[in-house]
């Protein structure tokens, strides 16, 4: 079954009886850490299937704590917006140009921080 077909409640159920796996799971690739206490911070009900648009809320709360509200404000610098977006989510390059979890659970950048600042830069043009 797809993950989107889940409910949270399911998807706890499989993180608990499948132990030793990554299970990041999702559009983007949520741990059991993280989507615990997204689920929690929203109130959602266990019930609630994990659906594209719940998915998007939960990352939406993920964009906050990275700074997306002062970034768009002009009080966060775009790098300093990426490097915490790096914190977030481990294919996306630090400033080093390595993941922040570079090695760990074969953790790697999947783009360069170049690539990174192109595409921050197109999508934020004035920023």
């Amino acid at each position: 079954m797809r993950p989107t077909q889940l409910s949270i409640a399911q998807i706890y159920h499989w993180i608990d009886t499948t132990p030793g796996q990554p299970h990041a799971i999702g559009k983007y690739q949520f741990i059991p850490k993280t989507l615990r206490r997204l689920v929690h911070k929203l109130n959602l009900p266990p019930e609630t299937r994990f659906s594209p648009l719940v998915q998007d809320r939960l990352a939406d709360v993920l964009l906050a704590e990275a700074g997306l509200h002062r970034f768009l404000r002009g009080d966060m610098s775009r790098h300093a917006f990426m490097n915490n977006l790096a914190k977030i989510w481990a294919g996306l390059p630090n400033s080093s140009g390595k993941s922040h979890y570079h090695g760990y659970a074969g953790n790697k950048a999947s783009v360069s921080w170049a690539k990174f600042d192109a595409e921050m830069k197109t999508i934020f043009p004035r920023l």
